[in-house]
């Protein structure tokens, strides 16, 4: 039982890369059948969460909406390989679901920023072009991604110590 718990608290980051792979997806549907309500319900219910690290994603020059795609996927695959052979990926599980924790939580961070447009002055609490205020409450499926990628890193993190403590 607490084995399985175990895998299950590592299978966050995974979770976390898949909803941003199913949001590029959404992004794609959306150019395809822009009228369809589905993908736009899709889009809309992971915005809040995946908008900052997906965009931040593709400003990065050479990386398209498909190799973006194709990156999240093969990282959602890669942290259930991590997931469930923990002891053979020690360095790269700690990395994998740290990379997710920096990502959710730049999410959650910039989810509590409100701004529509400052002319000749900034706030430090401001972060100009963020047009939406999404607070946490209104996003379960973003808090619930952050708690699990951090209970992730926390595991990681135990590992480690054990390691260290046997050694």
């Amino acid at each position: 039982m607490r084995i399985a718990i175990f895998t299950m608290m590592r299978l966050g980051p995974s979770l976390a890369y898949a909803t941003a792979s199913i949001f590029v997806l959404s992004m794609l549907l959306l150019e395809s059948f822009p009228s369809s309500a589905s993908a736009w319900w899709l889009h809309m219910t992971i915005l809040p969460v995946m908008r900052e690290p997906i965009y931040l994603l593709l400003a990065v020059p050479g990386i398209g909406i498909w190799s973006a795609m194709a990156l999240l996927t093969l990282a959602a695959i890669f942290g259930i390989r991590v997931a469930l052979q923990p002891q053979r990926h020690h360095r790269s599980g700690f990395i994998h679901a740290h990379i997710a924790l920096i990502a959710t939580g730049l999410t959650m961070g910039r989810a509590a920023v409100a701004q529509a447009g400052l002319s000749d002055f900034t706030l430090p609490q401001f972060q100009r072009g963020d047009w939406s205020f999404l607070p946490l409450s209104s996003s379960p499926l973003g808090t619930f991604l952050f708690i699990s990628v951090f209970s992730a890193c926390i595991c990681c993190h135990v590992r480690i110590i054990k390691r260290t403590m046997s050694a």
